[in-house]
């Protein structure tokens, strides 16, 4: 028979294969020759360099500042989701992107508001930074004249990565809310320059980052608003549930050093996420696939369970942001109507949208709901 290490090291190798570095997202197209994968790999690093400095460009035009960001945390888990962590010190990475006239109000002294956005379970802070002019979320909210700290969560991108079964959903919500607490008295770090102290926080969440933050929000009780998007507690479509438990199973052996991935493959990730995409915003983002930490996945059921008894005790605002055609979650409304605490829910279906609402051709939809709700609760 054989040793559990063997399994979990075949079950990693089945799924890094069914996971290409490159996936074609032209319907119908056929590569006439093999391609050199050296000149592949280095045309869209180039490509990549330019699609960011577009992006630094736009900025600049705009008076819009984007500050690299980092926030010393422990994973611990003071939530009322209860589950295991490690305990350790990490470094969480970001971005502070804010019109400049608002950075300068803040360093004054005046009353300013920031959005901290956490990501989904296979995505990462590249989901709300894609280097496209109208898809970069952080970039349309600044010129809608608002404050995001986007960050890669912990076992994410350019943040630290632990091995994966000593993280935990409720860990990831007592680390946004001690980023939270850093972001209100300025003690974390900017790249070369001074922090900046926020009055007001809103916590949003996309996917199961939504859940992130609604733990965080009922456990703590100290933040100014909330925004769920792409999250429903007990809305898992047939799709979903499929990919998760067998995600799950990958995890329960093990994972790869407590990692695993949602969907099997560049063209599931593409096929589970996306609709009404433009192809080449599906090239730039399908790279990115993210595996995520085992432990986090295995809480996310008892977080339900918690969740639907916990959610009545938030109070403050609500906004809810929907994919009319998302493959993943379903019943935004039976979701929202769990919030019976709430100083006010509204809920907002983006049509043809699918999970990855923000990178779907009404994008800009998402965008100006968000900002205008974010204005009338002086976010």
């Amino acid at each position: 028979m054989p040793s559990t290490r063997t399994v979990v090291l075949g079950a990693a190798a089945t799924l890094l294969a069914l996971t290409p570095a490159y996936w074609a997202v032209a319907a119908g197209s056929e590569t006439e020759e093999a391609a050199d994968p050296a000149a592949v790999r280095a045309a869209a690093e180039a490509d990549a360099e330019q699609a960011a400095a577009d992006t630094a460009a736009r900025l600049e035009a705009e008076d819009i500042v984007d500050l690299p960001v980092s926030f010393t945390v422990v994973n611990q888990n003071r939530t009322l989701a209860a589950c295991a962590v490690d305990g350790e010190t990490y470094t969480v990475r970001g971005h502070l992107t804010a019109p400049r006239a608002l950075l300068d109000q803040a360093a004054a002294g005046e009353e300013t508001a920031v959005t901290l956005y956490e990501h989904g379970i296979a995505a990462g802070e590249w989901y709300w930074r894609l280097d496209a002019e109208g898809y970069h979320h952080a970039e349309e909210l600044a010129r809608r004249g608002h404050a995001s700290l986007t960050i890669d969560r912990l076992g994410y991108d350019s943040s630290d990565r632990p091995d994966g079964l000593g993280s935990c959903i409720g860990g990831q919500a007592d680390m946004a809310h001690q980023i939270t607490e850093q972001l209100r008295d300025g003690r974390y770090d900017i790249e070369g320059g001074e922090t900046y102290a926020f009055d007001r926080i809103f916590l949003a969440g996309q996917s199961n980052g939504g859940q992130v933050v609604q733990i965080a929000a009922y456990s703590f009780q100290d933040v100014d608003g909330l925004v769920i998007m792409d999250w429903t507690d007990l809305g898992l479509t047939p799709q979903a549930n499929a990919r998760f438990f067998t995600s799950l199973q990958s995890c329960l052996q093990g994972g790869e050093d407590g990692y695993s991935y949602y969907d099997l493959g560049s063209e599931e990730f593409a096929t589970g996420n996306f609709n009404d995409t433009e192809p080449e915003i599906l090239e730039l983002a399908v790279p990115h696939q993210n595996a995520h930490p085992c432990g986090d996945m295995v809480s996310q059921l008892g977080g339900v369970l918690m969740d639907v008894q916990q959610i009545p005790e938030i109070t403050v605002p609500v906004l809810f942001l929907y994919g009319e055609e998302d493959a993943r979650v379903e019943g935004g409304e039976e979701h929202a109507a769990l919030f019976t605490g709430a100083e006010s829910t509204e809920l907002v279906e983006i049509p043809e949208a699918g999970h990855y609402m923000g990178l779907a051709r009404q994008a800009p939809l998402v965008h100006d709901t968000l900002a205008d709700w974010l204005d009338r609760q002086g976010g």
